[in-house]
């Protein structure tokens, strides 16, 4: 199993890499190289082996718009390993030590919108269980919610607002 280590600088070519091979496309590359230019990459983890980035996860801040004020989260996105190297266990490795950093941060709350059965094997559930919703419309049991700590999702209802770097996808 590679090793899950934080992106150190010098890896952003590799990131880029990855993640376009991963997506197929270079729209989630230019995602992270701009959260990453703003100062919005919280946690960004890399599975590195014999020097090769094989994978890497970011998570960056996400804004609940509450009905009674707003509610500090993560969202996690993107999670991309280079195809070869897919179904293997890197993505839940990075996935996993993302979240335990997460905690030791102190943050509470971890969204995410990608496949839910996937996710369900971290704990995420349905954001619409707590009154969470995505901006836009997607199937709801895609977007997804995690609390790191209990009752981090309790009086969140409202509706997820991403970085701005998010509306290019």
């Amino acid at each position: 199993m590679p090793q899950i280590r934080d992106q150190q600088p010098g890896d952003e070519a590799a990131i880029y890499a990855v993640v376009s091979q991963a997506f197929g496309r270079t729209a989630e590359a230019d995602l992270v190289k701009s959260l990453r230019a703003k100062g919005r990459a919280v946690v960004s983890l890399v599975a590195e082996e014999e020097g090769q980035v094989l994978g890497q996860v970011l998570f960056s801040p996400v804004v609940i718009e509450a009905d009674v004020g707003k509610h500090a989260a993560l969202g996690l996105a993107p999670l991309a390993v280079l195809p070869a190297f897919q179904r293997l266990g890197i993505g839940s490795a990075l996935v996993s030590a993302g979240l335990v950093r997460c905690r030791e941060l102190g943050h509470t709350r971890v969204l995410v919108l990608g496949e839910p059965a996937y996710y369900a094997r971290f704990g995420f559930s349905a954001a619409a269980e707590f009154g969470i919703h995505y901006p836009a419309e997607v199937p709801r049991e895609a977007f997804m919610a995690l609390a790191l700590v209990p009752g981090a999702l309790d009086g969140c209802a409202g509706v997820a607002r991403y970085s701005r770097e998010f509306d290019n996808l």
